[in-house]
């Protein structure tokens, strides 16, 4: 038997699992924080983009209040509900035509029908205009407000002398001095006023002027279509003290 030195090698260690924040990060990590740190900085680069482009643009139709430090919205009122969904459903209404007309358009494609292309085209028509006027309604809905904050009260109005423009009004919270409540003169929107209790509010800083047949309020501002419940927020605001 040769004098050989028998030499064991010792067993390896079993390897215990790392905890999970020794571990460094695979590839799929590595990959999905590099997305997350390129979505971040596109995201804060488009806000910025929005800030100092869009943002003066879209302010010319929807402005939005500039509030002061520490000035916090303690009320907000805007036209009824109605006003809001009429335009709502009008544009449901657009697309349903829009779809009669898409498919009358391809039937012709394949009978050739001469009055079926013309009534189609007369209903795209249609849905172009009943789209407009529900753009046009949601727009003029976002266009009144009355907020009333704890330092001012802010008007945001429709622009008298821009079609589609708007603009924001700031006042003192004591401003309004008159309130009166009248039925509008659209006759759709007075149907709605007498089922619903809703009035046109008349809003002045200068008071009534008085005539031989009667008073009217001077230098008034018209919020239409303003529900019962805000119309006694207003008086609140305005008379309580």
């Amino acid at each position: 038997m040769d004098n050989e030195e028998l030499t064991s090698t010792p067993e390896p260690a079993e390897e215990q699992p790392e905890s999970p924040a020794e571990v460094p990060a695979g590839r799929w990590q590595r990959w999905k924080a590099r997305i997350g740190a390129k979505y971040a900085r596109t995201k804060q680069k488009l806000s910025a983009t929005f800030e100092h482009v869009f943002r003066p643009f879209m302010d010319s139709f929807l402005p939005q209040p500039h509030y002061l430090k520490d000035e916090e919205v303690e009320l907000e009122i805007r036209m009824a509900y109605y006003r809001k969904r009429v335009p709502q459903m009008l544009g449901w209404l657009s697309a349903l035509l829009f779809l009669v007309a898409i498919l009358g358009l391809a039937i012709t494609v394949v009978t050739h029908s001469d009055s079926l292309q013309m009534m189609s085209a007369a209903l795209l028509l249609l849905g172009l205009l009943v789209l407009f006027e529900s753009v046009r309604g949601m727009l003029f809905y976002e266009q009144w407000r009355f907020i009333l904050t704890n330092k001012r009260l802010i008007l945001v109005t429709p622009d008298p002398d821009r079609e589609g423009f708007a603009d924001a009004i700031y006042l003192g919270r004591k401003s309004i001095k008159v309130l009166d409540t009248n039925f509008t003169t659209n006759p759709m929107w007075g149907f709605f006023q007498i089922t619903r209790g809703s009035r046109d509010v008349m809003l002045s800083p200068s008071g009534y002027e008085f005539r031989e047949k009667g008073a009217k309020v001077k230098g008034g501002l018209r919020f239409p279509d303003v529900m019962p419940e805000d119309i006694e927020k207003l008086k609140e605001l305005i008379f309580g003290g």
